[in-house]
């Protein structure tokens, strides 16, 4: 990874990651979608461990918990523009939260 660096996909309640890794095609795109997008992209929620992803209400067969997603926010342009950008590099499954600020990818 050019742009990221592995413990910003850590668990926020366990620390953990899962134990494959994450995704490799998750970051791949998010290293393109960083240069394309030309600033830095914060991550936001990248592994969820199954007890934090119940907590937080997520979905039982949520991305998250494989390491296959991440929610992204980036100060320097919209949530939408963000999105357009994730869809151009070849994400699918994108969410945008617009109210919350990120991009589910």
């Amino acid at each position: 990874m050019k742009y990221f660096k592995m413990f910003e996909f850590s668990c926020h309640h366990c620390g953990g990651l899962p134990k494959g890794g994450m995704n490799p095609v998750l970051l791949e795109k998010l290293d393109k979608l960083r240069g394309v997008v030309g600033h830095p992209i914060e991550v936001s929620s990248g592994y969820r461990c199954p007890e934090h992803n119940r907590r937080i209400g997520g979905v039982d067969d949520s991305q998250h918990v494989l390491g296959s997603a991440a929610d992204i926010y980036c100060d320097y342009i919209t949530t939408e523009k963000l999105a357009e950008y994730a869809e151009q590099v070849g994400f699918d499954g994108i969410g945008i939260y617009i109210e919350d600020g990120f991009v589910h990818v």
